[in-house]
């Protein structure tokens, strides 16, 4: 059976917007102005998730995030890029980013479609507009809690991908009759689900291009994923590539060519787009589908 083909989207796009935020950005906002060029230089340094543990110190991380959210909603709209991936009409589209600007970017009715209600995580979490999908894999603003920032909530996802990927995770929804929702590639699992009940299950099977989205080492549980993916390939699993595209107005730099490196060691087809400027080369990257 042919793969699909799947994005998984960025916030790069948002970043090419009036007033869009890098999360080094938004992290500061929480942290207050750094008093000395020094000061931000230590920050940059920090890896984000374990920022914004520091910031958090004391329990703070619900206040944060609802900061955050408020942020966000106040700051980013749909722009041209938002628009042009939209109307590429691919079925499936993950998104690292909390807000809707894919789904207002196009226009139609979108409704929240969880196979199962999450609070925290997001395994689950995509809306459907007939039969296509936008999952908020790193959360949403609708729901505060879901959005993913610590290094706390980064370790227990990683957890509940691995027992989605293993024994499942467990459900008291009664139209389950106490069967956990397990992925397709677990030894367990009898059958493959006519339904896709998880955005992991579509990484793995499918081609997923990467765009607008660094892939920083902090985002371990997607490196587990990318490596399982491979791991898949090895076992003669009908597995497609993974696809990263980098896009960038500069030639790769030394930290660049280093993850390059490691994501083609690891199966990933690396495209690099480089322009005059992001704008050009996210241009090149969209054209590229058409």
């Amino acid at each position: 059976m042919a793969k699909k083909k799947i994005l998984l989207i960025g916030n790069g796009f948002n970043l090419v917007s009036d007033g869009g935020a890098s999360w080094n950005a938004l992290l500061n906002n929480l942290a207050g102005t750094p008093k000395t060029k020094h000061e931000s230089e230590v920050r940059k340094a920090k890896p984000f998730t374990l920022w914004f543990e520091e910031i958090a110190k004391g329990g703070l991380h619900s206040q944060l995030k609802q900061k955050i959210a408020e942020d966000l909603e106040s700051r980013v709209a749909p722009n041209k890029y938002h628009k042009d991936l939209m109307a590429l009409n691919f079925q499936h589209i993950l998104t690292t980013n909390y807000d809707y600007n894919l789904e207002a970017a196009d226009g139609g009715s979108w409704i929240p479609n969880f196979p199962a209600r999450e609070t925290f995580y997001s395994l689950f979490r995509r809306r459907s507009s007939g039969n296509r999908h936008v999952w908020h894999i790193h959360g949403e603003l609708d729901i505060v809690g879901s959005i993913m920032l610590g290094h706390e909530q980064y370790s227990g996802y990683i957890h509940k991908i691995r027992n989605f990927l293993t024994s499942g995770v467990e459900t008291n929804a009664k139209a389950r009759d106490g069967k956990p929702y397990l992925s397709k590639f677990s030894r367990n699992n009898k059958g493959s689900l006519a339904d896709v009940e998880s955005w992991v299950d579509l990484f793995l099977e499918h081609e997923v291009h990467i765009i607008g989205f660094g892939l920083d080492y902090t985002e371990n549980h997607l490196w587990n994923l990318i490596t399982e993916k491979e791991r898949l390939k090895r076992k003669r699993f009908p597995i497609a590539q993974a696809v990263f595209h980098r896009c960038s107005d500069k030639k790769q730099s030394t930290v660049d060519e280093a993850r390059m490196s490691i994501m083609s060691a690891l199966g990933v087809r690396v495209i690099d787009h480089v322009g005059a400027s992001y704008a050009e080369a996210y241009d090149a990257c969209v054209a590229s589908f058409r």
